[in-house]
Protein backbone atom coordinates (compact mmCIF):
# COMPACT_ATOMS: atom_id res chain seq x y z
CA UNK A 1 0.00 0.00 0.00
CA UNK A 2 2.78 2.43 0.93
CA UNK A 3 4.41 2.03 -2.49
CA UNK A 4 1.12 2.85 -4.22
CA UNK A 5 0.58 5.93 -2.06
CA UNK A 6 4.10 7.19 -2.70
CA UNK A 7 3.37 7.35 -6.42
CA UNK A 8 1.22 10.41 -5.69
CA UNK A 9 2.57 11.36 -2.27
CA UNK A 10 6.33 10.65 -2.24
CA UNK A 11 6.65 12.25 1.21
CA UNK A 12 4.28 9.83 2.94
CA UNK A 13 5.88 7.47 5.46
CA UNK A 14 4.82 4.84 7.97
CA UNK A 15 5.29 7.40 10.75
CA UNK A 16 3.08 9.86 8.90
CA UNK A 17 0.29 7.29 8.55
CA UNK A 18 0.55 6.37 12.22
CA UNK A 19 0.43 10.04 13.21
CA UNK A 20 -2.73 10.62 11.15
CA UNK A 21 -4.27 7.57 12.81
CA UNK A 22 -3.38 8.91 16.26
CA UNK A 23 -5.18 12.16 15.36
CA UNK A 24 -8.34 10.33 14.32
CA UNK A 25 -8.04 11.12 10.61
CA UNK A 26 -8.06 7.43 9.69
CA UNK A 27 -9.14 4.34 11.62
CA UNK A 28 -7.95 1.14 9.95
CA UNK A 29 -8.93 -2.22 11.42
CA UNK A 30 -6.34 -4.44 13.07
CA UNK A 31 -5.97 -8.18 12.85
CA UNK A 32 -5.27 -10.50 15.77
CA UNK A 33 -1.53 -9.87 15.47
CA UNK A 34 -2.03 -6.09 15.69
CA UNK A 35 -1.30 -5.31 12.02
CA UNK A 36 -3.34 -2.56 10.42
CA UNK A 37 -5.69 -3.65 7.65
CA UNK A 38 -6.47 -1.03 5.00
CA UNK A 39 -9.56 -1.56 2.86
CA UNK A 40 -10.38 0.57 -0.17
CA UNK A 41 -12.44 3.17 1.81
CA UNK A 42 -9.53 3.54 4.25
CA UNK A 43 -7.08 4.18 1.41
CA UNK A 44 -9.43 6.65 -0.29
CA UNK A 45 -9.86 8.60 2.96
CA UNK A 46 -6.12 8.60 3.55
CA UNK A 47 -5.55 9.95 0.04
CA UNK A 48 -8.06 12.72 0.67
CA UNK A 49 -6.27 13.69 3.88
CA UNK A 50 -2.87 13.72 2.20
CA UNK A 51 -4.16 15.70 -0.77
CA UNK A 52 -5.71 18.33 1.49
CA UNK A 53 -2.53 18.63 3.51
CA UNK A 54 -0.48 18.99 0.35
CA UNK A 55 -2.66 21.58 -1.36
CA UNK A 56 -4.15 23.60 1.51
CA UNK A 57 -3.09 24.87 4.90
CA UNK A 58 -6.09 23.46 6.72
CA UNK A 59 -5.27 22.19 10.24
CA UNK A 60 -5.89 18.50 10.86
CA UNK A 61 -8.95 19.27 12.96
CA UNK A 62 -10.61 21.05 10.04
CA UNK A 63 -9.69 18.26 7.63
CA UNK A 64 -11.27 15.74 9.98
CA UNK A 65 -14.43 17.85 10.23
CA UNK A 66 -14.69 17.98 6.42
CA UNK A 67 -14.28 14.25 6.06
CA UNK A 68 -16.54 13.32 8.97
CA UNK A 69 -19.24 15.58 7.54
CA UNK A 70 -18.72 13.93 4.14
CA UNK A 71 -17.99 17.35 2.61
CA UNK A 72 -15.39 18.19 -0.02
CA UNK A 73 -13.53 21.35 -0.81
CA UNK A 74 -12.94 22.47 -4.39
CA UNK A 75 -9.76 20.46 -4.42
CA UNK A 76 -11.76 17.27 -4.83
CA UNK A 77 -13.58 18.48 -7.92
CA UNK A 78 -10.44 17.64 -9.89
CA UNK A 79 -10.03 14.03 -10.93
CA UNK A 80 -6.91 12.44 -9.55
CA UNK A 81 -5.67 8.93 -9.87
CA UNK A 82 -6.25 6.93 -6.71
CA UNK A 83 -4.04 4.05 -5.63
CA UNK A 84 -6.04 0.87 -6.25
CA UNK A 85 -6.13 -2.31 -4.24
CA UNK A 86 -8.23 -5.41 -3.99
CA UNK A 87 -9.38 -6.62 -0.62
CA UNK A 88 -7.34 -5.57 2.41
CA UNK A 89 -3.66 -4.88 2.68
CA UNK A 90 -1.63 -4.91 5.86
CA UNK A 91 0.71 -2.01 6.59
CA UNK A 92 4.13 -3.27 7.69
CA UNK A 93 5.15 -2.44 11.23
CA UNK A 94 8.85 -2.34 10.34
CA UNK A 95 10.55 1.02 9.70
CA UNK A 96 11.33 2.17 6.19
CA UNK A 97 14.71 1.35 4.77
CA UNK A 98 17.53 3.85 4.82
CA UNK A 99 16.86 4.53 1.13
CA UNK A 100 13.74 6.54 2.15
CA UNK A 101 14.68 8.27 5.42
CA UNK A 102 11.85 9.81 7.40
CA UNK A 103 13.59 13.20 7.51
CA UNK A 104 13.05 16.30 5.40
CA UNK A 105 15.41 19.26 4.74
CA UNK A 106 14.22 22.76 5.55
CA UNK A 107 13.38 23.67 1.95
CA UNK A 108 11.15 20.60 1.73
CA UNK A 109 9.61 21.51 5.08
CA UNK A 110 8.74 24.95 3.73
CA UNK A 111 7.24 23.45 0.57
CA UNK A 112 5.12 20.93 2.46
CA UNK A 113 3.76 23.41 5.01
CA UNK A 114 3.65 26.71 3.14
CA UNK A 115 5.52 28.36 6.00
CA UNK A 116 8.21 30.85 4.91
CA UNK A 117 11.81 30.10 5.83
CA UNK A 118 11.91 33.07 8.19
CA UNK A 119 8.97 31.76 10.18
CA UNK A 120 10.56 28.31 10.37
CA UNK A 121 13.80 29.87 11.67
CA UNK A 122 11.78 31.66 14.34
CA UNK A 123 10.13 28.38 15.35
CA UNK A 124 13.59 26.87 15.79
CA UNK A 125 14.80 29.86 17.84
CA UNK A 126 11.79 29.56 20.13
CA UNK A 127 12.32 25.83 20.67
CA UNK A 128 9.10 24.73 18.99
CA UNK A 129 10.98 22.46 16.57
CA UNK A 130 14.58 21.29 16.60
CA UNK A 131 15.21 18.79 13.82
CA UNK A 132 18.38 16.75 13.54
CA UNK A 133 21.63 17.57 11.76
CA UNK A 134 22.52 15.29 8.87
CA UNK A 135 25.65 16.01 6.78
CA UNK A 136 25.76 19.52 8.20
CA UNK A 137 22.16 20.31 7.25
CA UNK A 138 19.15 20.43 9.57
CA UNK A 139 16.39 17.91 8.78
CA UNK A 140 12.92 17.52 10.27
CA UNK A 141 10.63 14.63 11.18
CA UNK A 142 7.05 14.06 9.92
CA UNK A 143 5.67 15.16 13.29
CA UNK A 144 7.66 18.38 13.08
CA UNK A 145 6.07 18.97 9.69
CA UNK A 146 2.67 18.86 11.39
CA UNK A 147 3.92 21.16 14.15
CA UNK A 148 5.10 23.72 11.58
CA UNK A 149 1.84 23.46 9.67
CA UNK A 150 -0.16 24.04 12.85
CA UNK A 151 1.97 26.98 14.01
CA UNK A 152 1.74 28.49 10.54
CA UNK A 153 -2.06 28.30 10.82
CA UNK A 154 -1.88 30.42 13.99
CA UNK A 155 -0.38 33.21 11.87
CA UNK A 156 -3.84 33.89 10.46
CA UNK A 157 -4.80 35.12 13.94
CA UNK A 158 -1.74 37.34 14.28
CA UNK A 159 0.18 34.91 16.49
CA UNK A 160 3.88 34.41 15.87
CA UNK A 161 6.05 31.51 17.08
CA UNK A 162 7.30 33.59 20.04
CA UNK A 163 3.70 33.83 21.26
CA UNK A 164 3.45 30.04 21.36
CA UNK A 165 6.52 29.23 23.45
CA UNK A 166 4.36 28.41 26.46
CA UNK A 167 3.12 25.33 24.61
CA UNK A 168 6.67 24.00 24.52
CA UNK A 169 7.27 24.92 28.17
CA UNK A 170 4.13 23.14 29.24
CA UNK A 171 5.01 20.10 27.13
CA UNK A 172 8.52 19.90 28.61
CA UNK A 173 7.07 19.88 32.14
CA UNK A 174 4.61 17.18 31.15
CA UNK A 175 7.35 15.02 29.63
CA UNK A 176 9.48 15.53 32.72
CA UNK A 177 6.70 14.26 34.95
CA UNK A 178 6.13 11.18 32.78
CA UNK A 179 9.88 10.52 32.68
CA UNK A 180 10.04 10.56 36.50
CA UNK A 181 7.26 7.97 36.64
CA UNK A 182 8.90 5.64 34.12
CA UNK A 183 12.58 5.86 35.08
CA UNK A 184 12.37 3.20 37.84
CA UNK A 185 11.18 0.70 35.23
CA UNK A 186 13.72 1.79 32.62
CA UNK A 187 16.56 1.43 35.14
CA UNK A 188 15.70 -2.22 35.63
CA UNK A 189 17.39 -2.89 32.27
CA UNK A 190 15.33 -6.03 31.80
CA UNK A 191 13.08 -6.89 28.84
CA UNK A 192 10.14 -7.16 31.20
CA UNK A 193 10.81 -3.76 32.73
CA UNK A 194 11.20 -2.07 29.36
CA UNK A 195 8.05 -3.73 28.07
CA UNK A 196 6.10 -2.53 31.08
CA UNK A 197 7.59 0.95 30.69
CA UNK A 198 6.48 1.01 27.06
CA UNK A 199 2.95 -0.03 28.00
CA UNK A 200 2.73 2.50 30.81
CA UNK A 201 4.11 5.23 28.53
CA UNK A 202 1.26 4.63 26.08
CA UNK A 203 -1.31 4.83 28.86
CA UNK A 204 0.25 7.93 30.41
CA UNK A 205 0.36 9.72 27.07
CA UNK A 206 -3.32 8.93 26.51
CA UNK A 207 -4.26 10.10 30.00
CA UNK A 208 -2.16 13.24 29.70
CA UNK A 209 -3.59 14.14 26.31
CA UNK A 210 -7.14 13.54 27.53
CA UNK A 211 -6.68 15.59 30.70
CA UNK A 212 -5.13 18.47 28.75
CA UNK A 213 -8.07 18.55 26.33
CA UNK A 214 -10.65 18.36 29.14
CA UNK A 215 -9.01 21.14 31.16
CA UNK A 216 -8.87 23.38 28.10
CA UNK A 217 -12.50 22.65 27.24
CA UNK A 218 -13.55 23.36 30.82
CA UNK A 219 -11.55 26.59 30.98
CA UNK A 220 -13.03 27.82 27.68
CA UNK A 221 -16.62 26.90 28.54
CA UNK A 222 -17.58 30.46 29.48
CA UNK A 223 -15.97 31.85 26.31
CA UNK A 224 -17.92 29.34 24.22
CA UNK A 225 -21.16 30.49 25.87
CA UNK A 226 -20.26 34.08 25.07
CA UNK A 227 -19.57 33.37 21.40
CA UNK A 228 -22.75 31.29 21.06
CA UNK A 229 -24.93 33.97 22.67
CA UNK A 230 -27.56 35.39 20.36
CA UNK A 231 -28.42 39.09 20.85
Amino acid sequence: MLTLLQQEFPEVTISKIRFLESQGLIAPERNAAGYRKFFQPDIERLCEVLRLQKSTYMPLRKIKEHLDADTRVDLFSQETEQPSTTGAQEAPETPLSASRPELFPIDELARLTGAPAGAIDEMIRNGLIAGVTVAGQRHFTPIEIEIVRTIHAFARFGLEPRHLRHYRTSTDREVGLIEQLLMPLVRQRSPEGRQRASEELEELVELSSGLRSLLLENALASLKKLTNHSP
